[in-house]
């Protein structure tokens, strides 16, 4: 079970204008776009962190952000591993991570520590990579909901979580 989420556990924002953009519209911020009406509070930025409660997911947090006008567009979901008890790096090294990135550019890759080759003892980080586009380059990756749409077509219900 996943405990409600507070208020104060949640951090929340609204995207402002970057007057200095090249790109017109990153020199608007949210309250300057006429649709919106004049002093919105809705937030154009979220993030929180989840937990579970149960033995398996204990102390493991699921840390959540999504936004509107961010710098970048994407979908992904990132797995940080916990750090290894005993560093004998002195600080020096990040937590290693499992990226699975949904948009754009599909691809799937591990971000580790390693010690660089040779008698040297330093670190460097290195990713096991395998993004579709570099692999398959000869295959056609279906777009977001192509997928999804050509099932409804063919009457599959495969992908589907209910029936009607």
């Amino acid at each position: 079970a996943i405990p409600s989420l507070s208020l104060s556990s949640c951090v929340l924002g609204q995207y402002s204008g970057d007057p200095d953009s090249d790109d017109p519209d990153a020199r608007l911020g949210y309250l300057e776009d006429p649709t919106v009406p004049e002093g919105s509070s809705c937030p154009t930025f979220a993030a929180a962190v989840l937990k579970i409660n149960n033995e398996r997911w204990d102390g493991v947090p699921f840390m959540l952000k999504c936004g509107k006008a961010l710098d970048e567009r994407k979908a992904e979901v990132r797995i940080q591993y916990k750090d290894v008890p005993g560093d004998i790096f002195n600080g020096g090294t990040v937590r290693n991570e499992l990226v699975i990135r949904v948009q754009p550019d599909e691809s799937v890759y591990v971000k580790v520590m390693t010690k660089t080759p040779g008698m040297s003892f330093n670190l460097q980080e290195t990713e096991l990579d395998l993004t579709y586009k570099s692999r398959y380059k000869d295959a056609r990756l279906p777009e977001a909901y192509e997928r999804l749409i050509l099932d409804v077509f063919v009457g599959s219900q495969m992908h589907f979580v209910r029936s009607d």
